[in-house]
């Protein structure tokens, strides 16, 4: 199966075939694109099975194999291969540009970690001007930074500027300049270096084309990948008027991937820090020697920390817009190692280029990121005074507004949505669930839950209160549950981000729990600043029991609800006023 299985027709058709196979046969399926299925689908997988089909389900993608396996399905997950080269053998790193590049180069070069990479650098520059980057350079980093001579041997660890009006070539260990014809009206030639640079060191080099104007860099993109070495165009978006250059060279095909600047230094950091951590052989000159074979812990543990991290989530926003730069750093941190090992990407470096290169792999770093341990009716205590005292406190208002934040897959909103109906209050309620991870809220919107949830769901639903069965609120699908029909319909699912997602409608009561407690102290606040004014000031802020954020409610403007814990509302003269 191909695509994502969006349309009707799509999925009839599929249907179809299942609906065809007889019962005893053996059926393999397999699914290349999709994340999750339709509820028809999983309906018929499920169909299948009862019927003795010998099912096997192979699943190319990573969030469908788990979609599938938390409902009980059986799925064969095929491994994720990244054909590229490790970026960690790299041992030289070629920079070019023009027109607009200097604050690009810049922001690259001040923030590299201390290693014995070598970097080249050309830029256009004209004739009878000073050349000033060296100076600029040498304020920003630890490295040594070289304006060269002739003949100048490449030391580890060494930044080498072209000098105006020469070209500069790298060979044997050594930069030659020389003041041959201009190359594309250009000299210094970036062509000229990324060639040398690329003879020189071969699939061991990086090349990183940034603005300009012309095509002097485009050849030498492609003497580059000849060799198997990566080359990395900037994004022309981001080149204003001098977007020529990266577009020139975009349509030769003679690249590996398009990076806005933000993803490119985070990129080359980890690169560099790679290298730094790496028991290798860092001469410039000669053949270069493989990195040692490390354990798999070690090697996750080379090339990642806490400034790396910063980079690489201001990287994700720049290129994809998600903020993910309040999360608290040491859990955050274990995620990503895990994440790498489940990647088969021991390198930070390696990993950064498999999310910037592929969507899918970083919907699935956002799917992991997220934190989606929740469950029906948890925390039983705290909604029980939720339905004995705050909803009806909140029943005088003509219309009750509830906003749950951080809502994963479903289960808290559901479990509201059950309180309304049993205090009758569905039909004056509008209930919004809204989380950062698009994949959890296909799983909410879809209503799909493990059996195994049951008897966890019916315990807390009678500590809560309730005095019914659980399961008069679910449809018993044999191998799942599914929520019934007319509460798949109360909560309305949406994407939000709690960090920059501002404030889009005023509530009567926020509920978010077991969320504030996976970001550090500054966002917390303002996470509780916005709730602040996204409540109604007769309204009720819901956090979870263990967040333990009491004393930061308090000094931003809420105070406890009767005492009860963690229920608040808004104090007198506070954000709202």
């Amino acid at each position: 199966m191909l695509g994502n299985l969006s349309s009707a027709a799509e999925q009839a058709e599929l249907i179809t075939l299942l609906s065809n196979i007889k019962s005893g046969e053996a059926l393999q399926i397999e699914f290349y694109d999709a994340d999750t299925l339709p509820n028809d689908i999983i309906s018929m997988l499920a169909l299948c099975l009862e019927r003795s089909i010998a099912l096997k389900i192979i699943s190319y993608r990573g969030l469908l194999s788990h979609s599938l396996m938390r409902l009980g399905f059986t799925v064969n997950q095929v491994q994720t291969k990244h054909h590229h080269a490790s970026l960690h053998t790299c041992r030289a790193i070629a920079i070019g540009g023009s027109a607009n590049s200097l604050d690009k180069i810049l922001h690259i070069i001040e923030h590299l970690p201390p290693s014995p990479m070598v970097i080249f650098i050309a830029q256009h520059v004209a004739e009878d001007e000073i050349n000033l980057l060296d100076q600029l350079l040498r304020v920003r980093t630890d490295y040594q930074v070289c304006m060269p001579q002739h003949m100048c041997a490449i030391v580890p660890g060494t930044i080498y500027v072209a000098p105006p009006a020469h070209h500069m070539k790298i060979a044997h260990g050594y930069v030659y300049l020389t003041r041959d014809q201009k190359i594309r009206f250009a000299r210094p030639s970036l062509d000229v270096l990324f060639e040398s640079v690329a003879q020189e060191y071969g699939q061991h080099c990086l090349a990183i084309l940034l603005c300009g104007f012309g095509d002097d860099g485009v050849a030498g993109c492609l003497t580059v990948k000849t060799k198997d070495a990566c080359v990395i165009i900037e994004n022309p978006s981001e080149c204003g008027i001098a977007n020529v250059l990266p577009e020139t060279a975009q349509k030769t095909d003679n690249f590996d991937h398009i990076f806005k600047h933000h993803a490119i230094t985070s990129l080359v950091a980890s690169l560099v820090s790679s290298l730094a951590a790496s028991p290798v052989n860092s001469s410039a000159a000669g053949p270069v020697t493989s990195p040692t074979a490390l354990e798999p812990t070690q090697a996750l543990e080379q090339g990642i920390n806490r400034e790396l991290i910063d980079l690489f989530l201001e990287a994700l926003w720049d290129e994809y817009g998600y903020d993910l730069r309040g999360y608290q750093r040491d859990s955050l941190e274990r995620r990503l190692l895990n994440l790498m090992h489940r990647f088969h990407l021991p390198h930070f470096c390696d990993f950064q280029r498999a999310i910037f290169s592929d969507f899918a792999q970083f919907m699935r770093l956002v799917a992991e990121i997220s934190v989606g341990v929740t469950e029906f009716f948890r925390h039983p205590e705290q909604l029980k005074i939720i339905r004995e005292q705050a909803l009806p406190y909140l029943q005088s208002f003509p219309v009750i507004k509830i906003w749950s934040a951080g809502c994963a897959t479903g289960e808290e909103a559901y479990s509201i949505a059950i309180l309304l109906e049993e205090l009758g209050l569905s039909s004056k309620s509008r209930l919004f669930a809204t989380d950062i991870n698009h994949y959890f809220l296909e799983l909410a919107k879809a209503g799909l839950y493990s059996l195994t949830a049951l008897e966890s769901a019916q315990k807390n639903y009678h500590l809560s209160g309730g005095q019914h069965h659980f399961e008069q609120f679910v449809d018993n699908k044999k191998r799942y549950l599914q929520m019934r029909s007319d509460l798949c319909e109360v909560p309305l699912f949406y994407p939000h981000s709690l960090v920059n997602g501002g404030i889009f409608n005023e509530f009567q009561m926020i509920i978010c729990r077991n969320v504030l407690i996976y970001f550090d102290a500054a966002m917390q606040a303002k996470i509780l600043q916005q709730f602040a004014r996204s409540l109604h000031r007769d309204g009720l802020l819901v956090l979870g029991p263990q967040d333990g954020l009491r004393h930061v409610a308090l000094e931003n403007g809420f105070t406890p609800y009767r005492d009860s814990i963690d229920i608040y509302r808004l104090q007198k003269g506070a954000l709202h006023e």
